[in-house]
């Protein structure tokens, strides 16, 4: 099974994309992958309730085939954040976080911790934007939540954070490194294998933001043992969400 854990579905001018259930079922076809773990572009840049539910509507008509986010635009909505959250979970099935945020909007501050704490009692894995730094302070904070260090510590254009990334993850069990990134370092993947043992790795491409195809082929042509790549390409999202 191939689960891609970093998807977007909407609309947006400024990322030059558009991408609704039925082009994102059509490219996965394409590509081999058997689900898509998503989240709404709507929701983070827009409406934050409007486009969970708006997303919901679209996950309706491929249970499937997508699994659910529920996107948070950023932790100082407070409590409205943490509801949403809940709300998306108990009302649509959503079964993941994604927090937006960027190095030059962290999320790592206090305001953040509920919305983890949230996420770990539902056991809602969490992506986001994190740098390593910004990692190491959240799970000193909230150990028990099951965070996705996105890009692997960095953008998808990265600066050989993912160094950094390694480093951090060996320190917190429950941190999980993504491997969606336009920088493809040779030995990447190898090194955080080596350190942290695949089961930490996942799998995403960034889709439609990047090319899903290099994004697959990064992987595939790891030098890491049929298993290791199985459970990075979709073993450890099946076993952290409970599908067969």
């Amino acid at each position: 099974m191939i689960i891609d854990g970093h998807v977007h579905i909407g609309t947006s001018s400024y990322f030059h994309m558009s991408a609704d259930a039925d082009w994102l079922v059509r490219q996965a076809d394409a590509a081999g992958f058997d689900k898509l773990f998503v989240t709404d572009l709507n929701a983070l840049f827009y409406d934050m309730s409007e486009g969970n539910d708006a997303f919901a509507r679209e996950l309706a008509r491929y249970p499937d085939r997508l699994i659910g986010y529920a996107s948070v635009p950023t932790p100082r909505l407070g409590q409205r954040a943490v509801d949403e959250v809940r709300r998306c979970y108990e009302t649509h099935g959503m079964r993941g976080l994604k927090i937006y945020s960027l190095p030059e909007a962290t999320i790592a501050e206090p305001g953040t911790y509920p919305l983890l704490e949230v996420a770990a009692e539902l056991d809602m894995p969490v992506l986001a934007h994190t740098t390593p730094a910004e990692c190491d302070q959240l799970m000193e904070h909230v150990p028990q939540v099951r965070l996705v260090m996105a890009h692997m510590g960095g953008h998808p254009w990265a600066s050989g954070d993912w160094h950094r990334a390694i480093a951090v993850a060996k320190r917190h069990e429950n941190l999980l490194l993504d491997t969606a990134s336009s920088q493809i370092d040779n030995g990447m993947l190898e090194l955080a294998v080596a350190g942290l043992g695949a089961a930490r790795i996942v799998f995403g491409t960034d889709m439609p933001l990047l090319d899903p195809y290099t994004q697959l082929a990064k992987v595939q042509g790891a030098d890491l043992d049929d298993d290791a790549k199985a459970l990075i390409l979709g073993g450890n999202y099946a076993r952290i969400l409970g599908l067969r």
